[in-house]
């Protein structure tokens, strides 16, 4: 009797340190899943309201105030598969309709999403490479796609393959050269740190330039 007591007891006892251990395994995938729940949610946060970069800072509300214009980043569309901020382009005499363009940044690249207004084709390029230092020059290849093909069939200059040179390169500044080819394919856009894009030159000489900006905190 004693015996069948004593063996009952240890597997009473068998059976708490299970159900513990097996307590305790829960608590700990349980306390790994919320971790990693929590860092997806607050990297998609990022993705879909801003993008933190030293040149960029991209955000809904943003306003940029120029000589000539006004760019105010106003939404954030998916487009193809990627993501971008949606900028409101308009004249300072506003004797022009605004039009709307998109761009994203991915590690150290400012991209601009262009469409083609008769040919309603999107096409992505190259804008800006903010870790290149003084003096360096990158060569751009972009795939080609139906514009560029069209282009190309016509002679005419299709923007596939394209230069960005670093001019001058400060702590806080970066002056890119962009050389395109063709009609208005070569301008002069200096970026700050922290501000964005602060002044630009084209073919023709005309100069923009920042005079203020506000941004959400």
């Amino acid at each position: 009797m004693n015996r069948i007591f004593c063996d009952l007891s240890n597997c009473y006892t068998d059976i708490i340190l299970v159900t513990k251990n097996l307590t305790m395994k829960l608590f700990f995938y349980l306390f790994i899943f919320s971790i990693i729940v929590l860092f997806v949610c607050c990297s998609s946060a990022q993705t879909s309201s801003s993008v933190e970069n030293n040149y960029i800072p991209f955000s809904i509300g943003n306003k940029w105030f120029y000589n000539s214009h006004t760019s105010e980043v106003v939404g954030i569309d998916t487009i193809e598969g990627k993501k971008y901020f949606k900028l409101e382009y308009k004249n300072v005499d506003e004797k022009f309709p605004p039009f709307y363009y998109h761009q994203r940044v991915s590690n150290d690249t400012l991209y601009t999403l262009n469409f083609g207004q008769y040919s309603n084709i999107y096409f992505e390029r190259v804008t800006a490479i903010f870790t290149l230092d003084s003096g360096d020059v990158a060569k751009i290849e972009l795939p080609p796609n139906e514009l560029s093909s069209r282009n190309e069939d016509k002679g005419l200059p299709t923007g596939r393959e394209y230069l960005i040179k670093v001019i001058n390169k400060t702590r806080e500044t970066i002056e890119l050269f962009t050389n395109i080819g063709g009609v208005d394919g070569n301008f002069t856009e200096t970026y700050k740190r922290g501000i964005g894009l602060i002044k630009s030159k084209n073919d023709w000489g005309i100069v923009t330039e920042l005079i203020d900006y506000s941004f959400n905190k």
